[in-house]
């Protein structure tokens, strides 16, 4: 049985519905080939609003399962023109930017802080919550004790009491007399997304990390 076309419609229901990043992905795979003959060779686009949030969709899909490089090959598959003059296209690509840099806070701000049309917010917001928990596991597994600023940084949260609490619900200790959290590696899935609306390689993390210091 085919797939429904490519529109507005179906990709909210795809974004909405679609319960696995994988499954996720692999649908928005599918529609590429479609999408691709909404633009002519010259760059003209004959259907913007369908392909604004397709690819803009279809990038966040690549971040949702960790396929860093593809997205950046995506970057050069989409219409120039909408890299050129669709704000939402552009603002996708700087947060792919910032990830590959790691510059968490960028992140966070870009995903928290600019305007996200309907249906792409709905990505977006997934995409928040799984860079959060993401990076909770991540920071958990190489700090052996991590400063409340730094912590606060990679998380996407207020270094304030809030921190603290959070932090210490899901496992971690404050050592007091030092005044730095010592991360616990989590036995199963935290949500911490969930207190403050979602990587790449742990290796790039753990260059951060001795920048940063512990």
């Amino acid at each position: 049985m085919d797939s429904p076309s490519l529109s507005l419609e179906q990709l909210q229901k795809v974004l909405t519905d679609t319960p696995t990043n994988d499954a996720l992905y692999e649908i928005l795979s599918s529609y590429e080939d479609e999408a691709c003959q909404q633009f002519t060779a010259a760059g003209e686009i004959r259907n913007a609003t369908v392909l604004t949030p397709f690819y803009s969709s279809f990038l966040f899909s690549h971040l949702l399962i960790d396929e860093i490089q593809e997205a950046r090959a995506l970057t050069q598959r989409i219409p120039t023109t909408l890299i050129q003059n669709d704000p939402v296209v552009q603002r996708s690509i700087a947060v792919l930017r910032s990830i590959y840099q790691n510059k968490y806070s960028e992140t966070y701000g870009l995903l928290r802080t600019q305007p996200w049309p309907e249906p792409v917010n709905i990505i977006v917001q997934r995409f928040d919550s799984y860079y959060t928990e993401r990076s909770f596991r991540n920071i958990s597994r190489i700090y052996e004790s991590i400063r409340p600023k730094v912590a606060a940084e990679y998380l996407g949260l207020e270094s304030n009491s809030e921190l603290m609490d959070i932090l210490v619900k899901k496992g971690w200790e404050w050592d007091a007399d030092k005044e730095v959290f010592r991360p616990r590696v989590p036995e199963k899935h935290i949500d911490i997304g969930k207190y403050r609306q979602p990587l790449d390689q742990i290796s790039r993390i753990v260059n951060l990390a001795s920048v940063q210091g512990g």
